[in-house]
């Protein structure tokens, strides 16, 4: 069944016409978000770019549902995204199709449902605890620290801890170096115009081979240990459960090639994806103080000064809306692509086999049709009475469909987790005058990072928040305003986030009277 076809087809969707043989590829390369929204306001849900390879940009909550679920059959992948990608994960989940992908699906998704992961909880925990501890030392000496930096240290110790169990410690400086330069390596891919292969000896191949090299190195030093062990014993870690855990239609356990394949999968895709998102939530932490105050006295309330344990989690009614809110404005999968197997009728226009489709998350979560004021900053949209109505798929963080993120609740539990700890024991301020850039990669990440300096959490007794910001009567019952990201963007260097009222060490902004939330020039009219 075709998407949103309407009354008629057009022959094709709307777009810029950008240069001559060049179309929109120089906008592409230097700012893909902003020329993306641009696009959006001017022309609509489903825009045409021209260029050497045309692209067809898809935002309609209906046409990301026909695409991801409906008639997800028909739109794998492109080809050279998974060749790009699988120089480095291999065939793992993210690059493979067909019936290879759906093996695989049915053997790795029962490793990651929450009561398997249950037990990562205390990982999770104690790797954040040790990470705040050195926070305290920091604060004492009135320094400030990148929390794009500590985030993303911190995602990796938690995914390598829960990977490998106690085997972590002896390769932890090595990975993660290698895992940066994988990223680095596939980000330069994806947005080159020649894709140089990996056997040309550049310096970039050489540090990207040599970082793969290590990573395949470790990993199958690990499986060899795992597989010389005991056969009867419970598996402890994410490599042994998915070692031990069989396709349930053939009945096959995964070789030593999947096994590294899947493990790289989750390095590249899952640690960096959280940590992005961790990095976001410090910032909002920091400029959203009456949104903070509540979480923090709920987080209070609940645990007091003790750390969280999964008993816990579901009692954090306020602190999940605000994480839903925090992956509505900053998606970590900000872009997916996707390219049809067979002509198609997508928001009344012909989508021909083979078009190179990008669906923008970014963009659906800020449709004003389907999100009032939707660059506020506003939790409160999530409950159950103000989100019903909307469509399913107007909020897709994850993505969503069969090939949704297998490790949504992985990454929910940990998110939470964080925050909460977080929240118990500092205060966040933004460093005044920091630009937050935002750079779309694989993730949506901060450019120059998100600095930060700390104050601590100093009565930590149930209900307690120290230092209450001066809130007018009704406020918080107001959806908050903020500027759009991508219109307070400079020109050059993409969409800047400016820091409203941010505080410096040692000092809590008050908050300003509620405004109207300026329109966004990037809005469709």
């Amino acid at each position: 069944m075709p998407g949103r076809s309407g009354t008629g087809t057009r022959r094709r969707p709307p777009g810029p016409l950008g240069l001559p043989l060049l179309g929109s590829a120089l906008d592409f390369r230097r700012n893909p978000l902003e020329t993306f929204v641009k696009a959006w306001r001017e022309h609509g849900d489903l825009v045409r770019f021209r260029g050497p390879v045309p692209v067809v940009l898809v935002t309609h909550p209906d046409d990301l549902k026909h695409i991801l679920a409906d008639n997800f059959e028909n739109y794998p992948h492109p080809d050279d995204f998974n060749r790009k990608v699988g120089v480095s994960v291999g065939q793992g989940l993210v690059t493979t199709e067909g019936e290879v992908w759906r093996a695989q699906r049915r053997t790795v998704a029962p490793t990651f449902r929450r009561e398997p992961l249950e037990r990562f909880a205390s990982v999770m925990v104690d790797s954040t605890q040790r990470m705040l501890d050195r926070w305290d030392g920091i604060a004492r000496r009135g320094e400030s620290l990148d929390a794009r930096t500590e985030m993303q240290s911190l995602t990796l110790e938690i995914l390598a801890r829960c990977l490998f169990q106690a085997d972590w410690s002896r390769d932890a400086l090595a990975l993660g170096s290698a895992v940066a330069t994988q990223l680095e390596h596939i980000n330069a891919k994806l947005i080159a115009v020649a894709d140089i292969p990996e056997k040309v000896p550049t310096p970039r191949n050489r540090r990207f081979t040599a970082a793969r090299k290590l990573l395949d190195d470790t990993v199958y030093r690990l499986i060899a240990e795992r597989r010389a062990g005991p056969a009867d014993g419970e598996a402890q870690d994410l490599l042994s459960m998915l070692m031990h855990t069989a396709d349930p239609e053939t009945g096959r356990l995964m070789t030593d090639e999947q096994l590294r394949d899947q493990v790289m999968t989750l390095f590249i895709a899952g640690h960096e994806t959280v940590a992005a998102t961790l990095s976001w939530i410090c910032h909002l932490l920091s400029t959203r103080p009456a949104e903070t105050d509540r979480a923090r006295a709920e987080v209070l309330q609940v645990l007091g000064d003790r750390p969280p344990t999964m008993e816990d989690l579901p009692q954090l009614k306020y602190l999940k809306l605000f994480i839903q809110e925090a992956l509505r404005l900053y998606p970590p999968l900000w872009q997916v692509a996707r390219m049809p197997l067979k002509d198609d009728v997508l928001s009344g226009c012909r989508i021909p086999a083979g078009s190179f489709l990008l669906l923008s998350t970014y963009i659906t979560h800020r449709n004003p049709e389907f999100w009032d004021n939707p660059e506020g900053f506003d939790p409160e949209r999530f409950t159950r009475e103000r989100s019903a109505g909307r469509p399913r798929y107007a909020y897709v963080p994850y993505v969503g469909g069969p090939r949704n993120c297998v490790g949504m609740a992985f990454a929910n539990m940990e998110l939470t987790i964080v925050v909460a700890s977080l929240l118990q024991r500092f205060h966040l301020d933004m460093v005044p005058g920091h630009p937050v850039v935002m750079q779309p990669d694989i993730s949506l990440r901060a450019k120059h990072g998100i600095r930060m300096t700390l104050r601590p959490v100093t009565d930590r007794s149930p209900g307690a928040v120290e230092e209450p910001d001066i809130i007018l009567p009704g406020a918080a019952l107001q959806p908050a305003a903020a500027g759009c990201p991508v219109a307070n963007g400079a020109p050059s260097g993409g969409p800047e986030v400016v820091p409203a009222g941010a505080a410096g060490a040692g000092s809590a902004a008050p908050v300003a009277p509620p405004e109207e939330a300026p329109q966004c020039p990037y809005r469709p009219a």
